[in-house]
């Protein structure tokens, strides 16, 4: 099964910020709370513009902006685009330039080097007029609604002011698609920016104007000085106009001084006051301006695992992050990269789904997944086993399907086990057909993804699990599928069971131990089940099962055979 996927994207929260400094000059804190409050957001999660935050979120922003106050009131939100304790981001823009178009040119260094979402490219600039487009690499479902194109116009339109003019007129005149092979994104929008230079004013020329004709006004009550008076007139008031240019030259000036000193002011302050990285502090904190972490969830020597909730729709997830400490632990930080990379090939209903994936300014690196509720498949075997075969046999079925897939996007997952596997119950917002247990395959922590390297990084001698490892695999040789099929083998005898295979034993020589001497009250695997963890578990792996679909028929022969009711688990 294939999916379109894409980066989630980010941006920088000055232009969430930007939107609350409007309403709170425009329409009183009360209603810039409320924004915020829709957002899950805060004032201190925006105190630092340069911090980047995800498009989806912004995305939520400008819907929930738009849904009170409308699109043209998006517009005016140029104001907090360049309000003074937001003009960080525009220190990039405005380093070395003295127009407008300069600064265009530039607009790739908005936010800094830890935004980059997007890519700037300029067409023509002159003096008043600007072209270009943008290339971005997120989803493009998101600009079809026009916000962020909508926004990114309301932007382009401050640029002028940060120079002491007035805001440009900007015009969208197309949206395109391209691809990642040929640009940087995967959508582009392009842009017309217009505004008035400064070297375009027409005072001279009219106050010449105005002079002359004020000369030739007062040359009506004395006809003999026509020839002198006109001439008089038009350069008194070209002089008049020159003075007025140079003025409004001088106040425009002033005024581009003026943000632009602010912006370095505050670009420094942001610099000097802000803390060593720490991004991620417990429960609350906002993890790469995606996430809001909730409870934590679960602990180990290298990191933790959060309940959190996405910024950009609500969606509760899951999120495991790898110490700042640790992340640069070889064994670590490969286990993250391999189960990142083999979850995003492998996606599949029964399997753990993979969101995001990233590297915190700190160091830390983090994992956003599929938040399960329920128990592992390790936990219901220790508070009841052997299970029913109505409750096993979908298990399973689920079980291959998921394998399948695995393998065919050139995983193996190596570790394959009860702790593993996820029995999963009731997604949140799922229709209520949908409302069942479902199995989910976990911790590709050590998968092997068919065209990477074969072992683990500093890792030496075999991985997995004594007991689901086939012989192969703990000889440390080369393995395929067919070692998922020896550990699925393994998994099925004990959910038949309710005992573990002991490591090194084949199936057959320990079940008939299993149901010999003091054993011998233990009920015994059903021949047409024992037959096929035999198969699965066979030392060789040219003897087991081809591949996880063949098994799974073998299972539904099974389960039709002992007339099992495949029941909702």
């Amino acid at each position: 099964m294939h999916r379109s996927t894409y980066p989630a994207g980010d941006t920088s929260a000055s232009r969430i910020k930007a939107l609350v400094l409007y309403l709170e000059a425009s329409k009183g804190n009360a209603e810039a709370d409320a924004l915020l409050s829709s957002l899950q957001l805060s004032r201190e999660d925006l105190e630092i513009e340069t911090k980047p935050i995800g498009v989806g979120v912004l995305h939520r922003a400008l819907e929930e902006f738009v849904s009170r106050w409308g699109r043209d009131e998006l517009r005016e939100t140029w104001r907090g685009v360049i309000a003074p304790s937001n003009l960080a981001v525009w220190m990039r823009v405005l380093r070395g330039t003295s127009h407008p178009e300069d600064a265009f040119k530039q607009l790739d260094g908005y936010g800094g080097d830890e935004v980059r979402t997007s890519r700037w490219e300029t067409l023509e600039a002159a003096p008043g007029l600007w072209r270009g487009r943008v290339f971005v690499a997120h989803d493009p479902r998101i600009e079809r609604d026009g916000l962020l194109a909508l926004a990114r116009e309301t932007e382009l339109s401050a640029v002028p002011v940060l120079f002491g003019l007035t805001p440009a007129a900007v015009k969208t005149v197309s949206t395109h698609r391209a691809t990642f092979a040929t640009r940087t994104g995967a959508a582009g929008q392009e842009f017309v920016v217009t505004w008035e230079a400064r070297r375009q004013s027409k005072a001279v020329p009219v106050g010449a104007a105005i002079g002359a004709a004020l000369g030739a006004l007062g040359a009506l009550y004395r006809p003999a000085a026509l020839v002198g008076s006109v001439p008089l007139g038009a350069a008194l008031g070209a002089s008049v106009g020159l003075l007025v240019r140079r003025d409004r030259e001088n106040r425009v000036e002033a005024r581009a001084q003026e943000l632009r000193l602010r912006a370095l002011e505050r670009s420094t302050a942001l610099r000097d006051n802000q803390p060593p990285p720490s991004t991620v502090s417990g429960e609350g904190s906002v993890v790469a301006g995606l996430y809001r972490l909730g409870p934590k969830l679960g602990s180990g020597a290298s990191g933790v695992i959060h309940e959190a909730t996405r910024l950009s729709d609500n969606l509760p997830v899951a999120i495991k992050l790898l110490r700042a400490a640790v992340a640069h632990d070889a064994v670590a930080s490969d286990r993250l990269r391999r189960e990142a990379e083999a979850l995003g090939l492998a996606w599949h209903p029964n399997v753990v789904e993979l969101y995001e994936q990233g590297v915190l300014p700190d160091g830390t690196t983090y994992l956003a997944m599929e938040l399960l509720v329920g128990e592992s498949l390790a936990a219901r075997l220790k508070r009841r086993a052997p299970l029913p075969m109505g409750e096993l046999l979908p298990m399973f079925v689920e079980l291959c399907d998921a394998l399948s897939a695995v393998h065919a996007a050139g995983v193996i997952h190596r570790d394959l086990k009860p702790g593993n596997i996820y029995l999963a119950r009731h997604p949140r917002g799922a229709p209520r057909e949908e409302q069942r247990e479902r199995v989910k395959i976990l911790d590709f922590g050590i998968a092997r993804v068919e065209w990477a390297e074969t072992r683990l990084t500093g890792a030496e001698g075999a991985v997995g699990t004594p007991g689901y490892m086939s012989p192969e695999q703990e000889q440390g040789r080369e393995i395929d599928g067919r070692s998922d099929i020896y550990a699925l083998g393994a998994v099925l005898y004990e959910c038949l069971s309710g005992v573990p295979i002991k490591p090194g034993v084949g199936a057959a020589e320990f079940e008939r131990e299993r149901t010999s001497g003091v054993q011998r009250a233990a009920a015994p695997v059903p021949r047409a089940w024992m037959e096929i963890v035999e198969r699965a578990m066979a030392p060789l792996p040219r003897a087991r099962f081809a591949d996880a679909k063949l098994m799974r028929d073998a299972v539904s022969e099974a389960g039709k055979a002992s007339g099992a009711v495949a029941l909702q688990f």
